[in-house]
């Protein structure tokens, strides 16, 4: 078998008209059959439980750019405007909570006296809103209208879409970029959606978690909690976090994230070198580097199908994904690549037209019924 259940996972990037299709491999371990099953239940299959949730594309193709001076259509610049926004809203009608005095320009971004702290506590005002999936805020359930939500989750999308961003232009690795599958936005288009449903992890998923390292191209689970993992905080070296956000990888909602990072597909994204300090860090907090439990490692679900591109390199692809700002289609394709309807769909639309419908649903009423999936 040569992906679980003879069928791939495939994602149509597209460039304007143009669009190139990426294929994986799934393997055949527990997390992956739980991956695969909560994808098609929750966003792609037949009856699936959010009735289609659209893809939020405002929050997908990160850290693409190599470049300060790189044309990308989520600019530094409009990326900053969305998040100014975001706060003046939290700040004008959410009168209670301490003013968020931020705010952000390009100029600020690229200041790197400044950066890490300023999306530390960026993140850490998010954090306060919104709580934890499994127990959110007062502020969250009582004192907001969907609006205010909405502009809460811009504050944590913005901040780490312009950390990628950042990441991507500095990072000396040969490769760098991050696709992320989530349905995680408001129903701007007027379809009235139940919520996703939120799955446990149980043993069997956790002990998936190892510490091999990971490579160009490998599908692995997206962070379906609040907060930051243990390693998020390492590499941030944040220091506003409460622990009660610091969680390992506990929930499964079927969204998932593409590693578009890295020396290629033969070699480790993580060296012996740049393990040793998170080791050593977690050590000092009475934490094994080696237990599924702290979810040091990964989880690998799957790996790019380069077999059925035996005359490209893995470079090559990564070029042509990352010219790349939009995605139309996800899904399964039995063993002829032929897409599988039920199992499949389409979101034919950009990440421009999403924000400006978002902006005009909570412009007419600040709590529009657009359910979030």
């Amino acid at each position: 078998m040569f992906s679980l259940d003879d069928e791939r996972f495939f994602v149509e990037y597209a460039d304007g008209d143009n669009t190139f299709t990426m294929y994986w491999n799934v393997n055949n371990k527990h997390i992956s059959k739980f991956w695969k099953k909560t994808l098609l239940s929750n966003y792609i299959g037949d009856n699936n439980h959010t009735n289609y949730a659209p893809l939020d594309k405002r929050y997908m193709n990160r850290g693409f750019p190599n470049t300060k001076e790189q044309q990308w259509s989520r600019s530094i610049q409009h990326i900053c405007d969305e998040l100014n926004d975001a706060i003046n809203i939290l700040n004008t009608r959410l009168v209670e909570y301490p003013l968020i005095t931020q705010h952000f320009t390009p100029e600020r971004v690229w200041d790197k006296e400044v950066f890490r702290d300023d999306f530390n506590q960026l993140h850490h005002h998010f954090e306060k809103l919104i709580g934890q999936t499994w127990s959110m805020s007062d502020w969250y359930k009582d004192h907001m209208d969907n609006q205010m939500r909405w502009a809460t989750h811009c504050l944590n999308n913005a901040c780490h879409e312009i950390e990628l961003y950042v990441v991507g232009v500095t990072s000396k690795e040969e490769s760098f970029g991050w696709t992320g599958l989530s349905f995680n936005t408001f129903s701007w288009d007027g379809v009235q959606r139940k919520q996703k449903i939120v799955y446990d992890y149980e043993d069997k998923h956790i002990n998936d978690w190892q510490n091999q390292g990971i490579k160009w191209g490998a599908l692995v689970p997206y962070y379906s909690q609040l907060g930051k993992t243990l390693r998020e905080v390492f590499q941030d070296g944040d220091e506003y976090i409460d622990d009660g956000n610091i969680s390992q990888h506990c929930l499964m909602t079927g969204e998932v994230q593409i590693c578009l990072t890295g020396p290629g597909t033969e070699y480790s994204l993580y060296t012996h070198d740049k393990q040793s300090g998170f080791v050593k860090w977690l050590e000092d907090r009475g934490l094994d580097y080696n237990d599924p439990r702290v979810g040091a490692g990964d989880a690998i679900m799957g790996t790019p199908a380069l077999e059925l591109f035996p005359d490209v390199s893995w470079q090559a692809l990564d070029d042509i994904i990352k010219k790349c700002d939009n995605i139309t289609a996800i899904g399964f394709a039995d063993k002829n690549l032929n897409v599988i309807p039920s199992k499949s769909t389409r979101y034919d639309y950009t990440w421009q037209e999403q924000y400006k419908a978002e902006k005009k649903m909570f412009s007419i009423d600040p709590n529009a019924r657009g359910m979030k999936s």
